[in-house]
């Protein structure tokens, strides 16, 4: 059955957007030079117009409906074609962007209760209400927003090497892999994508990405003041490609910190024998998969919180998306492998590889299989990184 936007009592939630034809090219082109805001507000705007719309277009729905949901060949299952438009009402926008949903009815089928289990009318319903705008989330420049209610994170992909790799190989790839587990995988939840191929001024200039992604936020309800703590983990010594081009005497401590995080000694990841092998199960088996996607610079990202904050139910779960109790009673790890868009046989990353050759100072982990290697801490391989007793074990991931 599809699921459309908001039917019933969602329906008149629904936030009520202008149409593109109100938009003027002069206020388009000049009300960004005078508003600092105006980039974040129609940023989101055109993202609610993109993501509150059907899953079926109004303008095929019909009696073909139920064909178009067993005819997984057919444009609403696929990536989208990289092909340019040009339009001289969007062209000359720094920020408005026609965005579409790419491949809706895959992604609807991956939120689907044998896949990741997700409430569809919950999650229609998260965008009615307006994009709240995120700052510090990370240095890669990205634009990022969290729905009202916390549960969906959208992030832009501004560059061109990760857009190509996710709609050429990565989507159909993520797709079939996590659908041929159930979703029991540590890959972070992608809900859906938005996307627009129109030739804009601020596509041009780099101000405004063509490209968005929508993925569950693990850590939702993350509160550092409640005694909550979060993670953005990496192999030891691994920096992002771009940023090992600069040398180690211009790179500054902040800088370095703030690629990944530490986790320390006190912070180990405390679970029993079972979900112990559970997660290194997991993480082998998923980094398996991106070494065959061929993509490196991904980051495992962290959550403890308090067991205090969960209920006993919610402390029942073995879903490390979800939250697993730690061994001691004392906490609930929430954990992701995110941010693998960097495919090693797309142009700019061969270039980054090639450049740390001539750079030897520099240390660029640009092969799939190092990566993966560096992730995985098999149990028992040094005596020093896992300690342990009848009843639970120190599990160390590498950061």
């Amino acid at each position: 059955m599809v699921h459309h936007q908001q039917e019933s009592s969602h329906e008149e939630q629904r936030p009520q957007h202008d149409s593109p034809s109100r938009h003027t090219v002069i206020t388009r082109l000049f009300l960004p030079i005078f508003s600092a805001k105006y980039k974040t507000e129609v940023t989101a705007h055109c993202l609610l117009d993109a993501l509150s719309s059907r899953v079926i277009p109004a303008d095929i729905a019909d009696d073909s409906e139920l064909q178009l949901l067993h005819e997984t060949s057919g444009y609403l299952w696929k990536p989208p074609a990289i092909n340019r438009v040009f339009d001289i009402r969007t062209f000359f926008s720094l920020y408005y962007a026609p965005f579409a949903r790419a491949a809706p009815l895959l992604f609807q089928k991956l939120r689907s209760e044998a896949v990741f289990g997700i409430d569809e009318a919950a999650y229609q319903h998260a965008f009615t209400q307006p994009l709240q705008p995120v700052d510090s989330l990370g240095f890669s420049g990205s634009l990022f927003f969290f729905t009202a209610d916390g549960t969906q994170l959208v992030k832009s992909i501004g560059r061109k090497f990760e857009y190509t790799f996710l709609y050429e190989k990565m989507l159909e790839g993520y797709a079939f892999y996590v659908s041929l587990h159930g979703g029991d995988t540590l890959l972070c939840r992608i809900m859906d994508v938005v996307y627009t191929f129109h030739h804009r001024i601020g596509a041009w200039l780099g101000v405004s990405p063509s490209h968005y992604i929508v993925m569950k936020n693990t850590l939702h309800s993350l509160d550092t003041d409640r005694g909550c703590q979060k993670w953005d983990l990496k192999p030891p010594g691994f920096f992002e490609p771009t940023r090992d081009l600069v040398p180690d005497s211009v790179k500054t401590e902040a800088a370095k910190s703030g690629l990944a995080d530490q986790l320390e000694a006190s912070d180990k990841i405390l679970l029993d024998r079972r979900g112990k092998q559970q997660l290194m199960g997991l993480l082998e088996r998923d980094t398996e998969f991106l070494k065959d996607m061929r993509t490196i610079d991904y980051s495992l990202l962290l959550g403890r919180y308090p067991v205090a904050m969960f209920s006993d139910k919610e402390l029942l779960e073995t879903d490390f998306a979800k939250g697993v109790k730690s061994a001691d009673g004392k906490w609930v790890y929430r954990m992701c492998l995110l941010d693998f868009l960097w495919n090693v046989d797309q142009l700019r990353p061969k270039v980054m590889k090639t450049a740390g050759k001539i750079l030897p100072e520099q240390t660029i982990t640009t092969e799939p299989e190092m990566m993966m290697d560096e992730y995985i801490v098999v149990p028992g391989k040094e005596e020093d990184e896992i300690s342990s007793d009848e009843d639970y074990e120190h599990v160390e991931v590498q950061s």
